[in-house]
């Protein structure tokens, strides 16, 4: 038995049907990838709420809830940079087939995690 998009449309009630998406390629050679934590996510939500920038609020609010709930990995601190990408244009965000996205990025997961040096 495996996942299907049906099973992530009636588990999360997610839209599996809309615009799918693919991110860019990001190399970074210092750190393990672009990642930020969701504590600094959660200061920069706060501090631009309380200076009125209601855009990036909302970015930085969106980052964080797909960082802890669809594309979240096991250290559970960390989101990648790459998904503000598409919260650029804050009007196409609902027009995302984000049940497919969490699909995909489930399957992703599931194989990193099969390997045997994964830790």
């Amino acid at each position: 038995m495996t996942i299907t998009l049906d099973d992530v449309s009636s588990l999360l009630h997610l839209p599996v049907t809309r615009r799918l998406f693919s991110l860019p390629a990001v190399e970074i050679e210092i750190t393990r990838g672009a990642y930020i934590r969701l504590s600094w996510l959660r200061d920069v939500y706060n501090s631009n709420l309380q200076q009125k920038n209601l855009d990036a609020a909302a970015r930085a609010y969106l980052l964080y809830l797909v960082g802890c709930t669809i594309f979240t990995d096991k250290s559970e601190t960390t989101v990648r940079v790459t998904y503000l990408e598409l919260f650029r244009d804050l009007s196409s965000v609902g027009n995302i087939a984000w049940g497919a996205a969490a699909l995909a990025y489930l399957y992703e997961q599931l194989k990193d995690s099969s390997c045997h040096n994964t830790r």
